[in-house]
């Protein structure tokens, strides 16, 4: 089974051309996952292939990590520096879970994307048994239950709010924000928790249920044009 990340990546790898002017809004630390195999090699490809590659955080103790992009820049999604049309491509990672407001941050990034422009995003779906988990703890808890179970850092644990999660509204969202055409391919997620015995058992099960219905599957990728 082939990992989110590796649809998602692989997507953008067909999208980018020479003179792409690429935003990856949420840009975070990497480009890339760091866990994920030959993610320097795959991560040095996707950037020589853009004109320019800007990356856009809210996190300046992440973009001071961040040497993917070519520029840089402290940004919040409802307001974007830049002028109408500025890119060719606007990617978000595992970042629309966390955004409290998707349908001013979607009217924002069509506004900056040129005509024909691209947005493709990865995100979980709202079903999926970890989103359920993280929609029923408070998000005070997120950072100390993470950082226990995952090699993430507390300090790179956001707030969810999974607002553009559910494959029922995207289409509705897209179009109010002036999307013309859009496509939502549901994901299968590799099990991620075996080694931690009180979840492996339910992330497993869940998983097998996601092949017979995949309205519970892991996770999204979403592709809009403006």
């Amino acid at each position: 089974m082939a990992h989110p990340q590796r649809h998602y990546l692989g997507r953008i790898n067909e999208l980018l051309q020479d003179e792409t002017h690429w935003l990856d809004l949420g840009c975070g630390r990497n480009l890339v996952p760091r866990w994920l195999q030959g993610h320097a090699e795959l991560e040095a490809e996707l950037v020589a292939c853009a004109s320019l590659l800007v990356g856009a955080d809210l996190d300046l103790s992440a973009l001071r990590d961040n040497r993917s992009c070519h520029v840089r820049l402290l940004a919040t999604a409802t307001a974007l520096p830049f002028a109408d049309g500025s890119f060719d491509l606007v990617t978000s990672n595992m970042v629309f879970e966390h955004i409290e407001k998707p349908q001013a941050t979607l009217a924002e990034i069509r506004r900056v994307l040129q005509p024909d422009g691209t947005l493709l995003i990865v995100t979980p779906n709202w079903l999926d048994i970890v989103s359920l988990m993280a929609q029923l703890v408070p998000n005070r808890w997120h950072g100390g239950i993470v950082s226990r179970v995952e090699t993430r850092q507390q300090a790179d644990v956001y707030p969810t709010f999974f607002r553009f999660n559910n494959p029922r509204t995207i289409a509705r969202r897209l179009r109010e924000a002036g999307f013309t055409r859009w496509h939502v391919k549901q994901l299968m997620h590799p099990n991620v928790y075996d080694h931690v015995p009180i979840v492996a058992g339910i992330e497993h099960t869940w998983h097998k249920l996601a092949q017979w219905i995949p309205e519970v599957c892991g996770a999204l990728l979403i592709e809009a044009v403006a």
